[in-house]
């Protein structure tokens, strides 16, 4: 009993928290008190300082530092898991505590010199050792029973990013997000100061692991359960305390990027068609309804459209375009970035769906946030709690409706008062295998149906084209054409605007119709912008 309230001990003065008198065995409700108790109080930022010889480190320095993969944890005894570690230095001077659940005790992870190859950067004798990491990744037979590949990686603030099967990292998920993107109003990033991760049993095929967040006006805990594969899910339940009230509160908050794409006016000098890791926003209402709104840039204007939903049933971000010659980019291979769909599970029926799309002059940071707020905001001090499932996948499982592949704009020949908008629908997106005698449908009863929220826009003409003989016949050989694979069908919606003078956006929407006036379709949502 002794040891193990030494070893109670020590973990509250990880955390700074008072420690527990009584043993009890580890679980998520002791994560939630720490919280609320670290909530209950001040916020105190951490005042751990790494060695100025770690601080020091340039970027080459830093790059050079290799965490000892064998050495990982569990990656000895042969686990279904294994972790790695991120070194403290250079830009990465926050630390945070790393703990492993064992049969309910929890144990600190110790900093240690051997499990990292420093390769020419020499440690001089002294050097005060950093007290904890700058991050972790987990790695798992994803791919192969022949090589154990990183799957998701926690780093900086609340920051984590995971991926499926055969795919590279992409966007980002935070664990919580407050003032973001709000111009003229300071971001406030809580960190995730402290891990506790759950030693996987020899057949494990899940990892769960245990955080504790804490900032200037927030306090919570985060329990993950992780299984990685084709699709890769993270089920994660949150309880959250206020300290103080917020002016912006992002819960399940996403971070990507977009420079440039299809629809962006005007393109920078760059070689490549477009450049993001995310190309747009997918809704699926509570009514089964679906709606697609691409991503966009527009130099030197931020892009704020909040959407009120009512017990949605996903959104997801993701990137749609998968074709390799809308990059034309080897090495960051933008057509193969995953994205993310969030099925909510409880406590995130009711509220606003926040895309902020914010200048952005390269594709070095990210630019592109994605947040949900609650209608009714958490109260300081008490306790709020919810839960939802994370699927990072490379597309969205087929729904039966026409999905919107890709969008346009311009004016009209000798008609620059006016925009011609196109909006190309695809069943299915990209060549599938046959399963059946499947055949493309008849449109001769599909309509489009156009809406604009401005009411002095003149909408001036609407038609809709198939192009699928077009779009199989422009196919590189090889690419996927044959009798065992079911092509696209492509069909394109196009409408023709003009707007008042003087104005500056349009909000429209997009959807096919049949002759019953039901929806064959996802609804295309965009904000215009006049460049």
């Amino acid at each position: 009993m002794r040891g193990r309230f030494l070893v109670c001990l020590l973990l509250c003065q990880i955390v700074g928290c008072p420690p527990r008198a009584v043993a009890e065995p580890f679980s998520f409700d002791t994560v939630k008190a720490i919280a609320r108790e670290r909530a209950a109080q001040p916020y105190v930022a951490p005042t751990e300082e790494i060695d100025p010889f770690w601080r020091g480190l340039d970027y080459d320095q830093h790059r050079q530092i290799r965490f000892k993969q064998d050495q990982g944890l569990w990656a000895p005894e042969k686990l279904p898991f294994s972790l790695d570690f991120f070194h403290p230095g250079w830009t990465a001077n926050k630390t945070i505590a790393i703990s492993e659940i064992v049969a309910g005790e929890d144990k600190p992870v110790p900093f240690s010199l051997d499990w990292f190859d420093y390769g020419k950067t020499t440690v001089p004798a002294g050097v005060a050792l950093p007290e904890g990491y700058a991050g972790w990744r987990a790695r798992y037979h994803l791919n192969s029973a022949d090589y154990m590949d990183e799957f998701l990686v926690h780093l900086g603030a609340s920051y984590f990013r995971c991926i499926p099967a055969n795919s590279p990292y992409g966007l980002s998920a935070r664990g919580l997000s407050i003032n973001s993107g709000l111009q003229g109003v300071p971001e406030e990033f809580p960190d995730f100061q402290h891990f506790w991760l759950e030693r996987p049993s020899p057949d494990a095929k899940t990892l769960t692991y245990y955080a504790l967040l804490d900032g200037p006006s927030v306090a919570g805990a985060w329990k993950f359960v992780v299984t990685p594969g084709t699709e890769s899910l993270i089920d994660v339940e949150v309880e959250l305390t206020m300290r103080n009230e917020v002016q912006q509160l992002g819960l399940v908050p996403f971070s990507s990027m977009f420079w440039f794409g299809e629809l962006t006016r005007p393109k920078p000098y760059d070689f490549r068609p477009e450049v993001h890791d995310s190309d747009g926003l997918a809704i699926t209402l509570a009514n089964g309804e679906r709606h697609f709104r691409p991503l966009d840039h527009t130099v030197g204007q931020w892009r704020h459209c909040v959407y009120t939903l009512d017990h949605p049933t996903s959104w997801s971000l993701l990137q749609r375009d998968r074709f390799f010659h809308s990059y034309q980019d080897a090495e960051a291979r933008y057509h193969e970035r995953p994205g993310v769909t969030v099925e909510p599970i409880s406590g995130l029926d009711q509220g606003r769906l926040h895309l902020i799309e914010m200048p952005t002059i390269d594709e070095a940071g990210d630019n592109v946030v994605l947040a949900w707020e609650p209608t009714e905001l958490p109260k300081p001090g008490v306790p709020f709690n919810y839960a939802y499932r994370l699927k990072w996948i490379q597309a969205l499982p087929p729904s039966g409706l026409f999905q919107v592949r890709s969008s346009g704009y311009g004016n009209p020949v000798q008609k620059p008062d006016q925009l011609l908008f196109t909006v190309e629908y695809a069943k299915p997106l990209t060549p599938e295998p046959k399963a059946g005698e499947r055949s493309w449908d008849s449109i001769e009863n599909l309509k489009p149906t156009v809406t604009c929220l401005d009411p002095s826009a003149k909408l001036i003409h609407v038609g809709l084209s198939d192009l699928s003989m077009d779009w199989v016949d422009d196919m590189p050989a090889g690419l996927g054409r044959g009798e065992s694979l079911h092509m696209p069908q492509v069909l394109r919606a196009f409408f023709v605007i003009e707007p008042a003078p003087g104005t500056s956006h349009l909000d429209l929407t997009c959807v096919l119709k049949d002759e019953t006036g039901q929806p064959v379709s996802e609804k295309w949502l965009f904000l215009w912008q006049r460049p």
